[in-house]
């Protein structure tokens, strides 16, 4: 079987090196990763890990909304300029965060800076959404032809709406524990899942970090939870992942 790690951030690992974890997971079949930036200063060594491991590396961009706060005033220009050098690059992750940070701006403005890249440069977007319901309303209509929600936990009403506007849909371990995991997993349709692990982030086991060699287990539980043969599930999978990153 083979897989591709749609998020996960290589430069935030503390208990192993980018070649060791990159190899570990090719040994399971994990044949790339998206290697996703959280603030300005993730951007160089997201660059780094793109251009060391070229065949493996997909870079992408972008500001969270924990972090908005301490981005410099050209981040835009700044942000456009990593676009441009990575043709490949997805943009984010960035989006919109009500318990990190209550207040809509500067999230706001720069979620909306973000979704005019991704429509102008035709890039997929990376979009994190969390208790942020009411502030996505203003969003759907422009958002750009492939965006993903990452790490999906959330409510079935956000999830129908990602699915009504042809969005997809990415799951990590954390949705094994959510009491409606069964129900939120068989809502998204098959051409429209992918799957990640957020490392070093939000593994089974969360007193230690989880790497993209956790994909196949991850891959398991999905489809039991979707009562589908492991093997097709994880051939449609690959493949929506390959549609999606443009590889």
């Amino acid at each position: 079987m083979q897989f591709i790690d749609t998020h996960l951030h290589l430069q935030d690992y503390k208990t192993g090196f980018a070649t060791d974890i990159l190899n570990s997971a090719s040994s399971q079949g994990v044949e790339k990763v998206v290697c996703v930036s959280s603030l300005m200063e993730d951007w160089d060594k997201v660059a780094h890990f793109a251009r060391t491991y070229a065949s493996s590396v997909v870079p992408a961009f972008g500001l969270h909304p924990w972090y908005v706060r301490q981005a410099k005033p050209d981040w835009q220009q700044r942000l456009r300029e990593f676009l441009i050098r990575f043709p490949q690059a997805l943009i984010g992750e960035c989006g919109l965060d009500r318990i990190k940070n209550p207040d809509d701006e500067p999230q706001n403005s720069v979620f909306y800076g973000q979704i005019m890249l991704a429509n102008e440069l035709n890039r997929p977007l990376i979009i994190h959404a969390v208790k942020a319901q009411d502030w996505l309303e203003n969003y759907w209509d422009m958002l750009p032809p492939k965006f993903v929600f990452h790490s999906y936990n959330g409510k079935r009403e956000v999830l129908k709406k990602i699915i009504s506007h042809g969005g997809y849909v990415s799951f990590c371990a954390s949705i094994l524990r959510n009491a409606d995991k069964e129900e939120l997993v068989n809502m998204v349709p098959l051409d429209k899942i992918l799957l990640e692990t957020d490392g070093p982030y939000q593994g089974p086991d969360k007193n230690s970090e989880v790497t993209p060699a956790y994909l196949p287990t991850l891959a398991a539980e999905i489809a039991a939870l979707r009562h589908e043969n492991l093997e097709d599930f994880a051939m449609r999978v690959y493949h929506n992942a390959k549609e999606f990153i443009h590889v």
